[in-house]
Order: C-alpha cells, then structure tokens, then sequence
C-alpha cells in the first residue's frame, strides 16, 4: 500500500460560523455572485493537536488567522490580509510565491497546493508531477477550489466545475459535465464530489473503499468533505452522514493497518462544519466546540481539554487543526459575587467572566433587605474582569450571586480607571478608533482612525483629559 494512496486532502475553505447564533435548520449555500471575492469576517488564533512528525502542531503566534487548511505533516493558515502562513514539511511549497496575495482560499494536495485569489484567479506550486501546476489558460470567475492527490478542481461562478492533473481514476471526467454546483471537495485516493444547489451529493474517481458510494436518497446537504476514503456530508438538521472507510493504522492482522467502515457518533447533532481525515474526522457543533472520532494513533483525537470558541476545523492524516476566535460566542452571561462588609457592597468578585459584552453593562444588586447597589463591569479582550462600584447600597445580610448579561459582540478593551491603558488585539489591515465617553452613551473619538499594522496595540488615557470610558472599535 503506497503511502500516497493514505494521505487525505482537507478542503481548506472550510465551513466557517459566523458571531450570530447558529439555528437548525442549516441555510442552504450559496456561489458568490460578484468579485472580489471576501474573505471571512472572523479572525481568530490556530490551534492543533495530534502528531507532530514535521513540526505541524506547534502553530505561530497571531490572532488574524481566517481560515485553516492541513496536509500531509504541514498546515496552512489564511491571514486576514489575503497572505498565508505555512509551517511543518513539505519542503517544496512551504516557499510561497510572489504571486500569491488577496488570498481568498487555500486547498492542500499531497504534493501541491492551490490558492484562490480574490479576483477570481488560481494560483498553483509544489512538485509539477502528473501536471498539477498546469493551471487552464485564462481560468477565470473561480469561487472554490478543491486539491487532491495529484489534481485540482475549481468550481467557476456559474455552477460549473474545471479539474485539471491526475485523471487515473476519473476523478476529473465527470466534473466536465456538471452544472449548478456550490461545493466542492477532493480526496486523497484520487476521487471527487459535488454538492449541488438542490441538496444532493455526486462523487466520482477511485471507489476502492465505498468513498463514492453516496447513500441512496441523500438530500438536505449543505457541506461536504473528502478525506482520503472517507466522506462525510452535512445535513440541514445538524447530523452528518458517512460513507466509505477510514484507515485503522493499529488495525490488521500484523497491526500494520486496515480499513474500517467510516461511521458518525450514534449522538452526534447540532453540527455546523465537519472535516474528514485518513484515520478521523472531526465536527464542530453550534455552541463551537469540537468533537472527533475515529482512529487516535497519534493523539488527533485528543481535544484540547475546555476548547471553546472554535470556528472552523481540519483534519488529516494524523493531526487535527481548529481556528479559535476568542469571545465568539456571543452574550454569554458573567457571574459575579457581591463582596459585603458591615452590611454595605464593597466589591463583586468575578467568577465566571464571561464574554461578548459591547460595553461595560451596569449591574444591579438586589438582595437582603437593603438599598440596591450599582456596578459597572471593567472589560479587557472582549472578558468581563471586574467590577468598579458606583453606589455601595446598604443592609445586605448576604453575598448575593449576579447575573451580568448584555447584547453580543465584544470590543477588544472597555475600562473604567482614572488613567487607562487600552490594550486590543486587533486584525492586520483592518480600520479602528478609539473613542471615549462619561455615560456610556454618547461615544466621541479620540484621535484619528488608523489601520491596524500589528495584531496588538496599546494607548494610555488620562480620564479627566477625554472621558470616563474607553474603546476601541473597528470602522469603515
């Protein structure tokens, strides 16, 4: 069995979650009917567990990633400025051309890789074996590209889908008669699928292990991914389907490896993007955590303990990877203790500091018998760390628990000190303000717009020059 044959190719542009809620049924997906094409909104930080053979686990620092992509021992991250990051082996194509900017999209095959730029166009590098780099002559209007083993596939803006490379299975004929495709997925055994606008699967190529077989009366799909003979298709309601086989690399008569039939947790639901690998697969779920199955020869099934936040996953042969965005999840309430001496509010300790807050919220306390207190909430990163009181109350016979909640999105830093050092992570090339306030009403800025040169900056402000509050937010 050639290793080749095992490698499983993770469409890069994964299903990505949004910041608002996620709710079932799943919508439909769309082709991008305009250039330039966008990038995903969301930016976050790279996170990878399982094998580690080629320095593809330990990921770079930086929190403007915006979506991920693995392959044989090597990841790549999308930057939000359409430039790509790229560490672990694969030595030749780690080196990324001058050409390749604006970014909209990478896929990882075994050999090579493919980007999409915003305009439209497809950019190739790597090894040139069975003409991988050989990209159509005037290839224009792409939306989505699919790397596989030894080939590529490109879904064009009207619904059409151009393969070019290995076509020893037929993984590319097919694709030639196509039409009203949204997505696209290749896979490591040299095979292909299409998800079309009506909610159905077409796979074609190599069928060695079932990986082409969709079930019969497969409808409702809004995703799919190829692994390297698995596949698995995301429905409308939250559950996912598999067909074909993943590899147990401890399996066999030898324990030198066997196929295994591709399955899904008997209780897997609420999914909202999925990713097959060789020996595993991995789904994310509508709260964005992340749950994985399958085979677990190098650790690709070990979570990280408490990992939140995620907004996008791949899997590959035997690593995993997540995209993490720090505060997604929205208005999630934090909890706070009241702190009493002699019957009076001196402070709230924070217990759970929750996320999502827009501006500080003011709390208030009821409890006991006495007057209620008022707390303003001090923020940093979107977290809730504190509170500063702004009236103590009185005749409280006990700590009462709060309840703190507000509408979602956080700002990267909200404070309320006499001398405050904003510090905000920020997203390479996007546009911010700072903006002070006494009532947390009206906002005024201080100082010009600029545009973020680093993923993290930091300001010094005297309140009594500009204003109680603090804030800096993104602005056209």
């Amino acid at each position: 069995m050639r290793l080749a044959e095992l490698l499983p190719v993770y469409i890069a542009f994964a299903s990505m979650l949004t910041g608002q809620a996620q709710t079932f049924p799943l919508a439909r997906p769309t082709r991008p009917a305009s250039f330039p094409l966008q990038r995903p909104a969301i930016t976050g930080s790279v996170v990878a567990w399982g094998s580690n053979v080629g320095g593809q686990t330990p990921v770079p620092d930086g929190n403007s990633f915006v979506a991920i992509a693995s392959g044989q021992a090597a990841t790549t991250a999308l930057r939000s400025d359409g430039t790509l990051g790229i560490w672990g082996l694969d030595n030749k194509v780690r080196t990324v051309p001058n050409n390749v900017s604006n970014v909209v999209a990478v896929s990882i095959g075994v050999s090579h890789r493919v980007a999409l730029k915003d305009d439209g166009t497809v950019v190739a590098w790597g090894a040139s074996d069975n003409n991988t780099l050989n990209i159509p002559n005037g290839l224009t209007g792409v939306v989505a590209i699919a790397a596989g083993n030894g080939y590529t596939l490109a879904l064009k803006s009207n619904g059409t889908v151009v393969g070019w490379g290995n076509n020893q299975y037929g993984n590319l004929t097919s694709a030639l008669d196509l039409v009203d495709v949204v997505a696209i997925a290749a896979g490591g055994s040299a095979y292909s699928v299409a998800l079309k606008q009506d909610g159905t699967v077409v796979a074609w190529g190599n069928s060695s292990n079932g990986q082409t077989n969709v079930p019969a009366g497969l409808t409702d799909v809004v995703a799919i991914s190829a692994g390297s003979s698995a596949t698995l298709a995301l429905r409308r309601d939250g559950t996912v389907v598999a067909w074909g086989q993943y590899f147990d690399a401890l399996g066999g008569e030898n324990g030198d490896g066997a196929y295994v039939a591709a399955t899904v947790p008997a209780d897997l639901k609420d999914v909202v993007a999925m990713a097959a690998g060789l020996e595993h697969a991995l789904a994310l779920k509508a709260d964005h955590t992340v749950v994985a199955w399958g085979g677990n020869s190098m650790g690709q099934l070990n979570v990280p303990h408490l990992l939140t936040d995620i907004v996008a996953v791949s899997a590959c042969s035997t690593h995993s990877v997540a995209l993490q965005s720090e505060g997604i999840t929205g208005p999630r309430q934090a909890k706070a203790v009241a702190v009493i001496v002699d019957g009076k509010l001196v402070g709230l300790s924070v217990s759970d500091s929750g996320s999502g807050y827009p501006q500080p919220p003011v709390v208030v306390i009821s409890g006991g018998g006495g007057a209620d207190a008022t707390a303003v909430a001090t923020m940093f990163d979107g977290h809730v760390t504190g509170f500063t009181i702004a009236n103590q109350g009185s005749g409280y016979v006990s700590a009462p628990t709060v309840l703190v909640a507000s509408p979602p999105f956080p700002l990267a830093a909200e404070i309320e000190v006499s001398r405050v050092n904003v510090k905000a992570r920020t997203a390479l090339g996007r546009k911010y303000q700072y903006q002070a306030s006494k009532d947390l009403q009206l906002w005024t800025a201080v100082g010009p717009a600029f545009v973020a040169s680093a993923e993290s900056i930091a300001q010094e402000f005297i309140v009594a020059d500009t204003g109680d509050f603090f804030r800096l937010v993104e602005v056209p």
